[in-house]
This record gives C-alpha cells, structure tokens and sequence, in this order.
C-alpha cells in the first residue's frame, strides 16, 4: 500500500476538480493509479483510458521522470504529475 500525491495541471485540473490530492493505493502501480483517478475523478476516464492504451499526448511523471512503464512500483510520498502538452512561441 503506498500514499501517492497527484498533481494536476491547467484544464486536467478544472476536469478533476482539484489541483493536487493524496491517493491511498492497494495496487501501488502507476497502472493501479491510473485505474484509480479513471474510477474516482470520472471528467477525466476519457483521458486515463487514453493513456492507459498508449495513446494519449498527456505527459505523465513520475518524480518528476517519465516512467517508461505503467508497470512502475509507486512508493509512499512518490509525486505523479499529470499535465496536458504545451506549446509556444
């Protein structure tokens, strides 16, 4: 069991209702995670189905790290940011 911080960025955040909440996992995978947010946070199930599926441009990071795999071992106070991609000029 792990005690994760979520972190949402710019509209995900208006789609979640929040910015930053603490999630207790029984399955402490990002996968579990993102089953998690799909299950409780349902503006957003789109968007977590996507990216669970490998076909989402939202980036995900891990301690500030891209994961490599939705298999990752997520541990107590670990920090999972999700944000939509930016551009500029």
């Amino acid at each position: 069991m792990a005690k994760v911080r979520v972190k949402y960025f710019l509209w995900l955040a208006d789609k979640a209702g929040c910015s930053l909440e603490e999630v207790m996992l029984d399955n402490s995978t990002l996968f579990g995670l993102m089953e998690h947010i799909k299950a409780t946070r349902p503006k957003l199930s789109k968007i977590i189905e996507s990216i669970l599926q490998g076909s989402s441009e939202i980036i995900v990071l891990v301690n500030d790290r891209s994961p490599k795999t939705l298999n990752l071992e997520l541990k107590d106070g670990d920090e999972v940011v999700l944000m939509p991609p930016v551009s500029g000029g």
